[in-house]
């Protein structure tokens, strides 16, 4: 059923999230950066990020897309208790327009996993299984559907006024959740020793029944609690900090290193 019909079981919320902007912000430009993240303030890991011009690579100056690259996991101590790693690579419009894909590997104390998603205007396909696993690719109807990059696009390209609300729904790798970003107002952080001024935005997460007799219900995430996310407030509109409060505690991830530099 399409997910935007009036019929859909997603009708009760499909209208609330926030549509394309009519002015978009300007594209993010290419970069490579390192993110740190931890818990309760403790470096537990890093991840090197890489935002580069996507399609075809000889129209560089007018090309509609970008890539992403990342690689990252714990920290050699933490590696002894939680054995991860992931590589992830992903592409979608400037503005965070679908078609999108991603692909991501995973190294866990199990053995390798394979993600895979190709996203539609409203739909999600879909395969997650381990290397020794035959799994089958899942086709899930979902209005407004992106991955974590697509959705980081998207919410740059809008205005960002301070009390501005967006809600959009991301499926960041086996299950969609509808996310809720408010505007919350501008911080100066201080970042690699640099004063930023930064746009901070407050995270809600609720989950999204896909099959069964609930389908199109929202639930509340079982192991999120709340969020804060930074972004620069300049021309470039970058990922700057995030913090999560999880059921284990706090969890971070802030700009450790970036090329260009801020």
């Amino acid at each position: 059923m399409d997910p935007k019909s009036p019929n859909s079981p997603y009708a009760a919320w499909d209208k609330t999230l926030t549509p394309t902007a009519d002015a978009p912000f300007p594209p993010i430009e290419p970069f490579e950066a390192t993110y740190r993240f931890g818990w309760e303030g403790v470096s537990a890991g890093r991840a090197i990020v890489s935002v580069k011009i996507g399609g075809d690579s000889t129209v560089k100056t007018a090309s509609s897309k970008r890539r992403i690259s990342a690689d990252g996991g714990p920290n050699e101590w933490v590696r002894k208790l939680w054995n991860y790693h992931a590589v992830y690579q992903g592409e979608a419009g400037v503005h965070g327009e679908v078609p999108s894909w991603f692909h991501m590997d995973e190294t866990v104390s199990r053995g390798m996993m394979f993600s895979d998603a190709v996203f539609t205007p409203g739909a999600v396909f879909a395969c997650h299984h381990f290397t020794t696993e035959s799994t089958p690719w899942w086709y899930t109807p979902l209005p407004g559907v992106r991955d974590l990059f697509a959705a980081m696009l998207f919410v740059r390209s809008q205005p960002l006024r301070n009390g501005d609300h967006l809600r959009l729904t991301t499926f960041p790798d086996r299950n969609p959740y509808l996310v809720d970003l408010s505007v919350a107002g501008r911080d100066t952080l201080e970042i690699m020793g640099h004063k930023i001024r930064a746009i901070r935005f407050t995270i809600g997460i609720q989950t999204i029944e896909t099959m069964g007799a609930n389908i199109g219900r929202l639930a509340p995430h079982k192991k999120f609690r709340s969020g804060r996310v930074w972004m620069s407030d300049d021309v470039r509109r970058l990922p700057l900090k995030a913090e999560v409060d999880v059921f284990v505690g706090s969890v971070f991830a802030e700009l450790a290193k970036i090329n260009p530099p801020l």
